[in-house]
């Protein structure tokens, strides 16, 4: 499985997870992690928001009429 797909399959099943967690799941670094996310978001297939608890700090969702086709 390609890590763009692992990533985002994980996100699907897991929502809200957020960067550090992906990064654990797919074994990437913080750069690379991102990329993805950045990639995936613009793609369409994912959007992040801020965390209530700590701004700095994003969660990660699917787009779910982009990913169930």
């Amino acid at each position: 499985m390609k890590t763009r797909d692992k990533i985002l399959n994980a996100i699907i099943e897991h929502p809200g997870l957020t960067t550090r967690e992906i990064m654990a799941i797919a074994q990437l670094s913080r750069t690379n992690t991102r990329e993805h996310l950045q990639k995936l978001e613009s793609l369409g297939l994912i959007y992040s928001e801020a965390d209530d608890e700590n701004t700095n700090k994003h969660r990660y969702f699917a787009v779910k009429d982009k990913v169930e086709s």
